[in-house]
């Protein structure tokens, strides 16, 4: 499992940062010990125990307090890390002969840091699983009519319906789209977490998403875990046209696109191909909607793509490493070159890693604007 050894060095750094060297008794030592590593390989328990890494079967309770904990863990680790490089400071500037040190004893001040990461970790999971308030963006779509100006695109994505997110707080996501009136609504990818037979009632909801020109969407990488031919008639019964390298006319004004998750390929598929998606369309102000931000890169001509996948990076101080692992794309609207790159930080959450700070979840409505109109009112 890929993520076992990167927990298990933070482990190994945290206990020898945080625990190792304070004056306590050995039997101490080691149920801290035992306990954070339990933690660090929560992964494994999902696994193992709960029978499925990426929708463990365990009890609410537990699976909250595997995820707090292990928020605890990751946030820890910043923050030692951060107090080390200022104790290696500490010891440069003595070297150079200035005095200065922490007021707080050693035993005090990683009690203090503990509890700021409980505290971090504890309102992180809190924020996740919260609905999500809508995140208004205007963008000035090129070859859009001037009579077009203002119409209005919901995305959702990374809903994950599966061990945390339910039916109850998806009537929320839905009434609260709803609500909005608008005039297209997207799903790009990541609906779900776990089979139909389990959780064909909490998805039942996206039945009632309504908007004037329909509800389109297309598949993540998490659809392929756990059987898109399965999931895919559950899908259309529910009203959501899923596009598969294929592409509608909305409004006869916008070219809509949708490719499926590369993951696809990995199950037999034929995975996405944008210039099919495109193929055959007429001339007009394209739209494509793919689940991961990087497939940008393999698309051709001037449109705008709507994505999710990378959830902002979960957490502010995390989104250097989350880019280096999707083209360098992480959240929010991206110009790179003749395309315009909509991130969205999700709707939802994967269950694996329920915390987000500073990384809120949005509904995304888009306004979409004219140049024309743009143009006229600058004048």
């Amino acid at each position: 499992m890929r993520l076992a050894l990167p927990s298990l060095i933070i482990f190994a750094y945290v206990y020898a940062s945080l625990i190792l060297f304070i004056p306590c008794r050995f039997w101490i030592k080691l149920v801290t010990a035992i306990v954070l590593l339990s933690v660090s390989q929560k992964y494994l328990i999902y696994q193992r125990i709960g029978h499925s890494f990426m929708a463990p079967n365990l009890p609410s309770f537990w699976l909250h307090l595997l995820e707090i904990s292990y928020a605890v863990l990751l946030i820890l680790f910043f923050l030692l890390l951060i107090k080390d490089i200022l104790l290696l400071a500490l010891w440069v500037s003595h070297s150079a002969g200035v005095d200065w040190k922490f007021s707080l004893s050693p035993p005090m001040r990683n009690l203090g840091i503990f509890l700021v990461g409980l505290v971090l970790a504890s309102f992180g999971h809190w924020q996740s699983l919260q609905v999500p308030k809508i995140n208004t963006v205007e963008i000035q779509l090129p070859g859009l009519p001037r009579e077009m100006s203002g119409f209005s695109l919901i995305q959702l994505t990374d809903i994950h319906i599966g061990p945390l997110f339910k039916g109850n707080w998806l009537e929320n996501v839905v009434a609260r789209t709803n609500l909005a009136q608008p005039d297209l609504i997207t799903i790009t990818g990541d609906f779900i977490d776990g089979s139909p037979n389990v959780l064909a009632p909490d998805i039942a909801p996206l039945g009632k998403l309504t908007a004037k020109y329909g509800v389109y969407g297309v598949t993540g990488n998490h659809e392929y875990y756990f059987g898109a031919d399965r999931w895919l008639p559950v899908l259309k019964e529910l009203g959501i046209t899923m596009l598969h390298n294929e592409h509608r006319l909305i409004a006869d004004a916008i070219i809509l696109a949708g490719v499926p998750d590369r993951t696809e390929k990995r199950y037999g598929g034929t995975g996405p191909d944008v210039m099919k998606a495109f193929s055959g369309a007429p001339h007009a102000p394209r739209i494509l909607l793919a689940h991961q931000p990087d497939e940008v890169y393999s698309g051709q001509g001037r449109y705008l793509q709507l994505s999710g996948h990378t959830h902002g990076g979960h957490l502010f101080f995390m989104k250097w490493l989350i880019s280096r692992f999707n083209g360098g794309l992480v959240k929010g609207l991206y110009h790179l070159d003749d395309k315009l790159l909509y991130v969205s930080p999700g709707t939802g959450l994967w269950a694996g890693f329920a915390c987000r700070l500073g990384v809120p979840a949005e509904i995304t409505r888009f306004i979409l604007k004219s140049p024309e109109t743009e143009s006229e009112s600058s004048r």
